[in-house]
């Protein structure tokens, strides 16, 4: 309720554990595992926090399905909670349990916000073609649901079909788990893992489909990523590690781990996950090979490549204080490190944590719209990096890639690790948004509802540019199919391999296969020396039949085969995200996986027949030679971490 008599404070201040409640059992632990987390005040444009929490990002629903309970929604406006930071941490409140996960959540949503230079969507909601109004197959998801007491199992996961998150609660016999009954919306890591997955939905739809071994795996490193450098925006607990371990970050600790109490809660030695793939003395840490086939225990590999890069880049920022302090690194020493040598060393390891983070996230912004690889991921830390810190005086960027390097995930296609080589190529074409007609709403909003508009009013207009019945003029278009690697009309360009490859599309009577706007978002930077970079970026994607059969496939996309057309045994997609600097108003990089490549295309039919039967085919939703698209990967995955 707005008062015009006093401003309204510019923080929001609410109490969380830092970990999870485990940590609170502990003496050497106990003292750092509350944490108050600051979220800005709702402005003006924003909706106002209702109980629940509800805002404009997240709507908190509290409902116990296995007890038919409905838990009265905490009121984070009450004059109570204001005065004293919110609820204290409480295993036994509900209304604690509801103001944790969204806390929580919206750290992580502004952490995205901030490196992303934009706000935060939600993936739509496939229509049945039954229920579709005009003929729409997509339904805009203004609110993600959080359900805290939604399972009464070990499990917490996204909803892709119910785009929600769900938490699970169980009760355990584990006395290292510091409790009878374990809540999995307590913990710090499992939330922000679970939010990650959701925001990572939102920016990239396909990134979930089974097309390799990497596919679901990128998904589960990613969340943990984050969630593992969440813990050093947490200044009490970076600290109190720093002052214990004479300033060392190489060993595994509760700011290596993930979800330590739901480890021990399930029978583990330690933390559900660790950052740190190496023992003390070790120097071979572990590669990447096709034998790692679990998701979990194949992204672990990427998560340690880039927390790798982490160590390497705090060790560089903070060698000159420890030099000056004539301390050794993590020597032993009966004098202890001076006070404020550590809040110095504690805040380099913070923005260090930030740094690398955000490296990261924008990435995102550079990678393929479909079919993700590892090696992908890295090229596109270089080239994201490289665009807003030309001058990487540092070597941030080459800490990165020997991260990934010593675990043995290389880029296809590169001529060598060096960082210019691993940035994405430029078209050959110069070509601008306005070649392709193009008038989109590129004005800055501030109400998420009309961003929410807009960017719907604009990948329609792509859309429509795409697939429209407008006559396509081959001088203008024919280079735009080329750089996105997929069929814009028939007879564009007939000498190019797209046209026959794809003569047929799943239905006979439509002149085009189907084509998805993903995304249209621009986005506005600030790197370190105050450079400004401003760009627009798209995301098409466009699937085509793919068979079980290569014989049959071939039949298919022979044009004069004479072949019945009939449906494909999976879904095989290409695609490109455009990124288009604003200032100049070209396109500067074209990331494409195109639709006419049958190398990949025997790739992924190869990762179906092998991995089809048995609990790899079941965890990615194979069994059925993967033709359907598995509306809830995450829910198997999760199922015991």
């Amino acid at each position: 309720m707005e008062d015009d008599r006093y401003p309204a404070p510019p923080m929001r201040r609410l109490r969380v554990y830092a970990f999870d409640p485990q940590a609170s059992t502990r003496p050497e632990t106990a003292g750092v595992n509350v944490a108050t987390i600051k979220l800005p005040w709702e402005q003006s444009w924003e909706e106002e926090l209702r109980p629940g929490p509800i805002n404009d990002y997240l709507e908190v629903i509290d409902v116990d399905p296995v007890s038919g309970q409905f838990y009265e929604p905490v009121d984070l406006n009450h004059p109570y909670l204001l005065a004293q930071d919110g609820l204290a941490p409480s295993e036994g409140d509900p209304r604690f349990h509801q103001q944790m996960v969204f806390a929580v959540a919206m750290k992580t949503i502004r952490t995205f916000e901030r490196a992303l230079g934009r706000r935060v969507l939600w993936a739509p909601r496939r229509v049945p073609r039954e229920q579709r109004q005009n003929g729409k197959p997509y339904q805009t998801i203004e609110k993600l649901r959080i359900y805290p007491h939604a399972l009464r199992e070990p499990n917490a996961y996204y909803s892709r079909e119910k785009k929600a998150l769900l938490f699970g609660y169980f009760q355990t016999s584990a006395q290292d788990a510091g409790a009878s009954w374990v809540f999995t919306a307590l913990s710090h890591d499992i939330i922000v893992h679970e939010v990650t997955h959701a925001i990572l939905d939102g920016l990239h739809r396909r990134f979930a489909e089974a097309t390799s071994l990497d596919s679901l795996a990128f998904h589960e490193a990613f969340a943990d990523i984050v969630a593992l450098f969440s813990h050093f925006t947490l200044e009490e607990a970076v600290r109190a590690h720093i002052a214990g371990s004479g300033g060392r970050l190489d060993n595994r600790s509760l700011l290596s781990g993930l979800a330590k109490q739901f480890g021990a809660a399930t029978g583990r030695d330690g933390a559900l996950r660790e950052a740190i793939d190496t023992n003390p003395g070790e120097q071979t840490p572990v590669m990447l090979t096709d034998s790692l086939t679990e998701p979990h225990e194949r992204g672990a590999v990427l998560v340690a490549a880039v927390f790798d890069a982490f160590l390497t880049i705090y060790e560089r920022r903070t060698g000159d204080l420890l030099r000056i302090a004539g301390v050794k690194l993590g020597a032993r020493s009966e004098k202890e490190l001076h006070p404020d040598l550590i809040t110095r060393l504690a805040r380099e390891a913070s923005k260090a944590a930030e740094h690398v983070m955000r490296m990261c996230i924008r990435a995102l912004d550079y990678l393929p719209p479909v079919d993700v690889r590892f090696g992908d991921f890295l090229r596109a830390i270089v080239t994201a990096d490289h665009d807003l810190v030309p001058d990487d005086v540092l070597g941030y960027r080459l800490a990165v890639i020997e991260g990934f390097r010593r675990r043995g995930i290389l880029p296809q296609g590169c001529l060598s690790l060096a960082p210019d080589s691993l940035l994405w190529e430029q078209p050959v074409h110069r070509l601008t948004a306005e070649h392709a007609d193009l008038k989109l709403d590129l004005e800055p909003k501030f109400r998420r509802s009309d961003v929410i508009k807009a960017a719907a009013a604009n990948a329609e207009q792509v859309h429509d540019w795409i697939t429209g019945s407008k006559t396509f003029k081959a001088t203008e278009d024919r280079p735009w199919q080329q750089v996105c690697g997929v069929v814009f009309r028939r007879g564009l360009c007939k000498e190019d391999d797209l046209e026959t490859i794809l003569s047929r599309s799943r239905d006979p009577n439509r002149n085009y296969p189907p084509v998805e706007i993903h995304s249209v978002r621009t986005t506005r930077r600030t790197g370190p020396d105050g450079q400004d970079l401003r760009q627009l970026i798209i995301e098409i994607a466009q699937q085509r039949r793919g068979f079980l059969d290569a014989d049959e496939q071939r039949l298919q996309d022979e044009p004069d085969g004479g072949a019945v057309p009939k449906p494909g045994d999976f879904t095989f997609r290409g695609g490109a995200t455009l990124v288009f600097d604003l200032r100049e108003g070209h396109l500067r990089y074209a990331i494409r996986k195109r639709i006419s490549d049958n190398v990949r295309l025997e790739h992924q039919r190869a990762f179906l027949l092998e991995n089809r039967a048995g609990n790899l085919g079941l965890l990615y939703g194979l069994t059925d030679g993967g033709a359907g698209e598995y509306s809830e990967p995450f829910a198997l995955v999760h199922r015991g971490r």
